[in-house]
């Protein structure tokens, strides 16, 4: 006589076999993705390092680059205290033809700036640590050094020159 259908054992072990070839492949999938996000968060930033930068010789004023680290935040916007004191005012001769940039976002789901930016006692507005001002001219007040972090990848460091506006992107020593 044929069979036409499987008994519960059977379905059973497929499903448990199923379940465990998930739970071994979990890590290798998530360390893939983590790689992805930290290489678009990468992306989002130097596009906002442009931004900043372009706003700033367009505008014939300073912006700031600031984060919240340990978080994913961060704010680019005039380097003016009513931008970054909570108020959210403009100035007094901001012009209504050519609004200021003023961007808060985050990183993508998972990545975060890591504790401890590349300075040693770090500028703060409020919340966010100021990590590098974009000035009229097209330079940067410092070298500025960012990494990413996120849960199953290896950390990923941006570092903007601040004389040239140049950005490259590179992975910390193997023993770090």
């Amino acid at each position: 006589m044929a069979r036409r259908g499987f008994t519960l054992l059977e379905v059973s072990l497929v499903a448990v076999l199923l379940v465990m070839l998930a739970a071994m492949a979990y890590p290798s999938i998530e360390a893939i993705y983590g790689g992805v996000r930290l290489g678009a968060a990468s992306d989002l930033i130097r596009a906002r390092w442009a931004d900043a930068r372009a706003h700033a010789i367009n505008d014939g004023r300073p912006y700031r680059f600031a984060v919240i680290p340990g978080t994913g935040r961060f704010k680019v916007a005039p380097d003016a205290a009513s931008f970054w004191d909570g108020n959210g005012a403009p100035d007094d001769d901001a012009d209504a033809d050519a609004p200021p940039l003023v961007v808060e976002e985050e990183l993508p789901s998972g990545v975060t700036f890591a504790e401890g930016a590349s300075q040693e006692a770090p500028e703060t507005a409020g919340e966010w640590t100021i990590l590098v001002r974009f000035k009229a001219e097209g330079t940067a007040d410092k070298n500025v050094e960012v990494t990413f972090t996120s849960s199953g990848a290896s950390p990923l460091i941006l570092k903007l020159n601040g004389l040239t506006g140049s950005v490259t992107t590179s992975r910390p020593p193997a023993g770090k």
